[in-house]
């Protein structure tokens, strides 16, 4: 089977290993590198690296994603580009296919709808002749193509103020021992917290809960 090598640009350590994690889970998709920044990105296409795909954060520090794009699309128009964004009502996300991305996903979205349109846009573009029940003509017509959110949640009123503190400790990849130390309270404190985060965020592990506090206002 021949695999879509796909590349990961995103400044945040847990929201690269959480992509990866998931799409290493598809028989399809292959993962074959990161990058936390644009520039790391730049260097290592030019180092050699080909993916068939980039997921692209739009909002990177240094090079936007928006900016690594425009230089992308000119070293190797061959490769897309899917942009990562935490807001869909944005107008980088308009600046992002104009630079030549040609789509984009909202961090929140599901699973499947990241997978599903990597899939559609390596059909599209690098396997014009092969069609499939899932690729319909609006996606094989529309030059740039989007995930939906499943919706927009204002996570600053869900969470309580101690909860927050959790998750802005959580997402720089500190252990609950950790967390514990850092708030002055004990590992089973911590492991409640984060227990009722879960619930409220709905879902099941730690590295979900950060890519869906990265959607919330409340986190910058």
């Amino acid at each position: 089977m021949c695999k879509i090598e796909v590349m990961l640009a995103d400044d945040h350590t847990l929201v690269r290993q959480g992509i990866r994690s998931i799409l290493e889970m598809e028989e399809d998709i292959r993962v074959i590198g990161e990058a936390s920044s644009g520039r790391e990105l730049l260097a290592a296409i030019k180092n050699g690296i080909q993916p068939d795909i980039i997921l692209m954060d739009i909002q990177m520090p240094e090079m936007s994603g928006i900016e690594t794009t425009r230089l992308i699309r000119k070293l190797m128009p061959d490769t897309l580009v899917i942009g990562l964004t935490a807001v869909e009502e944005d107008i980088s996300i308009h600046q992002m296919i104009q630079a030549g991305a040609k789509g984009y996903v909202v961090k929140s979205s599901v699973v499947g709808e990241l997978v599903n349109l990597i899939r559609i846009l390596h059909r599209q573009y690098h396997m014009p002749n092969v069609t499939t029940p899932s690729m319909s003509i609006r996606h094989r017509t529309r030059p740039a193509v989007h995930a939906h959110s499943l919706g927009t949640v204002d996570r600053k009123q869900k969470l309580t103020r101690r909860e927050q503190e959790v998750m802005q400790i959580l997402i720089k990849g500190f252990s609950n021992k950790e967390i514990a130390s850092r708030l002055t309270i004990s590992e089973r404190t911590v492991q409640t917290h984060l227990s009722n985060i879960f619930s409220k965020l709905d879902v099941s592990s730690r590295t979900e809960a950060v890519l869906e506090a990265l959607n919330g206002e409340w986190f910058s």
